[in-house]
């Protein structure tokens, strides 16, 4: 009897987690690392923060994906990225693929914005980067330039016919919208990629303060 009782208490913390309407995430326990899926050198660091006192850190050759769901669901994410603008003014001389956050859906295809070199991408400002079956795709100009410091990103994914990021809660994407063939199923994690390593000028990225508010409760 008592077992029985152990394990559906279990069960209803767990699915508390999962068909919550709201989850936030602030970095501040190492802890947290053990709910990601991670590659390379990615920590929880005290050299940058925006709430708190620590943040997420992914140096350049790191992944960190935070699956909030099982299953793809509509709705927004709100993050705040640190932008440490290292590489910047220059062109790094061959094709870059930099530090990039965002969206991930249940087939591994991603919509982020990304930090780029090409002839026709500048690399102070931010580039749209779409995969489709976790290939990268074509890189995108967005026009938004690059702050240093602490950037609000809001994605949002709403329904099927909406994709969007918000910057700052001034600056629009309107890149995003208009790619939605690429991304149109809702989302169930989020990604935060360093990038490809650049000598001498690597890029640090940090994340803090993450907010995922659901359209509707993932139903059970």
């Amino acid at each position: 009897m008592f077992k029985r009782i152990v394990l559906a208490v279990m069960a209803v913390s767990f699915a508390s987690y999962i068909y919550a309407a709201k989850i936030s995430e602030g970095f501040e326990d190492k802890a947290v690392l053990k709910k990601l899926e991670l590659e390379g050198d990615v920590s929880v660091a005290a050299d940058q923060f925006h709430g708190g006192k620590t943040a997420l850190s992914v140096p350049a050759g790191a992944v960190a994906t935070f699956k909030f769901n099982p299953e793809n669901v509509f709705g927004t994410a709100t993050m705040w990225v640190y932008d440490s603008f290292t590489a910047k003014g220059s062109k790094p001389g061959k094709v870059w693929n930099g530090p990039y956050f965002g969206l991930i859906n249940s087939d591994d295809d991603k919509a982020v914005e990304k930090i780029s070199w090409r002839a026709y991408a500048n690399v102070n400002n931010y580039t749209v980067v779409f995969t489709g079956e976790n290939q990268w795709s074509n890189v995108w100009d967005s026009g938004i330039s690059r702050k240093k410091g602490w950037n609000k990103f809001v994605f949002t994914f709403t329904d099927d016919k909406t994709l969007g990021v918000t910057v700052n809660d001034e600056k629009e994407d309107v890149t995003f919208p208009g790619k939605l063939e690429f991304f149109n199923k809702g989302a169930n994690g989020l990604v935060f990629g360093g990038g490809e390593v650049l000598k001498p000028a690597n890029e640090t990225f940090y994340f803090d303060d993450i907010e995922i508010d659901f359209k509707d409760a993932p139903k059970k």
